[in-house]
């Protein structure tokens, strides 16, 4: 009996999947602009170096794949080029279905080949993967063009680019929840004070415009103590959300911008920070499509009939 009602439900929900979203589409373009930022502000040579005596190598199979290992006898800043032009055409939203595998594949080849990665590159990896899935009956010329009407029940396609949707949003909110958790039992960030010591960090801490401002705040107590503990509730509302009905994944994409936002001034590390707030938009994006007209007519002041209701908790 819960079988039969499990795979209803599934059936049901497949069928009603929306194949074409330009909250997605944004999420894509984000992401790939993120990571284009690592490839014009920093040179092949800083991003090739030597760790443990040695650069990334090409023997494993998954790196003989990279681009970089590809054109093993190029000009690595050549072959930066023609990634980050790969990046600009993913983010410039044309053909979707196909520029996703583009996008997944300049993806693994910074992530596999570059010496010094981080967290952003290991997630984009894995979200533009899913993302070839989930851009699978995407037929659109452009990402940012209205999604179009119609019933596709029945199609393979609709039914691959749920899955990948799915998958979007299963490690989406994995890494949010994971980061979460493991703050909690280190000492810093448990007792409310981490945001202090980490603005003060030699090489790491508050840097830019705002750098005295947020060492000022952070000195404050209470101030620390909420930005501490605010940012493990925001990581985990993050997973919660996301997995949770349209107006809630929509709350987790406003959360995600505000948080990593922050992050961005007091910090930097820009390029991971965007390549997140993409993700969580493409894993949200249903969610945001359908909010959307909800405020586009409390806007106007035209609700749109019956959506009201539909999007209540």
């Amino acid at each position: 009996m819960f079988g039969e009602r499990l795979t209803a439900v599934l059936e049901r929900s497949v069928r009603r999947f929306p194949a074409e979203s330009r909250a997605l589409g944004a999420g894509r373009s984000v992401i790939a602009l993120a990571q284009a930022s690592v490839l014009v502000f920093t040179p092949a040579s800083h991003l090739f170096v030597p760790v443990g005596g040695t650069e990334t190598g090409c023997s494993a199979p998954v790196q003989a794949v990279s681009l970089y290992c590809l054109a093993d006898t190029a000009d690595r800043q050549m072959v930066s080029l023609v990634v980050l032009a790969l990046l600009l055409v993913v983010a410039s939203g044309i053909l979707p279905r196909f520029t996703t595998v583009l996008h997944f594949w300049a993806s693994l080849s910074l992530g596999q080949s570059v010496s010094l990665p981080d967290g952003g590159d290991a997630v984009a990896q894995v979200v533009t993967f899913f993302l070839v899935l989930a851009c699978a009956g995407d037929r659109r010329t452009w990402h940012w063009q209205r999604p179009r009407g119609g019933d596709r029940a029945g199609s393979v396609w609709t039914g691959i680019a749920w899955a990948g949707w799915w998958g979007v949003r299963l490690q989406v909110a994995y890494v949010y929840l994971d980061s979460a958790l493991a703050k909690l039992p280190v000492g810093p960030w448990s007792e409310g004070s981490a945001t202090y010591y980490v603005a003060r960090m030699e090489n790491f801490g508050a840097a830019g415009l705002f750098a005295d401002l947020f060492r000022w705040a952070t000195g404050i107590t209470l101030i620390a103590l909420l930005t501490t503990w605010g940012t493990i509730l925001a990581e985990g509302l993050i997973a919660l959300f996301l997995l949770r009905r349209e107006s809630r994944q929509a709350v987790a994409a406003a959360i995600s911008a505000a948080l990593h936002v922050l992050i961005v001034l007091q910090i930097g590390i820009v390029s991971f920070g965007f390549v997140m707030v993409g993700a969580v938009l493409c894993a949200a994006s249903r969610g945001i499509d359908a909010y959307a007209p909800y405020w586009r007519g409390r806007l106007s002041r035209r609700p749109p009939a019956g959506l009201t209701a539909r999007l209540q908790p």
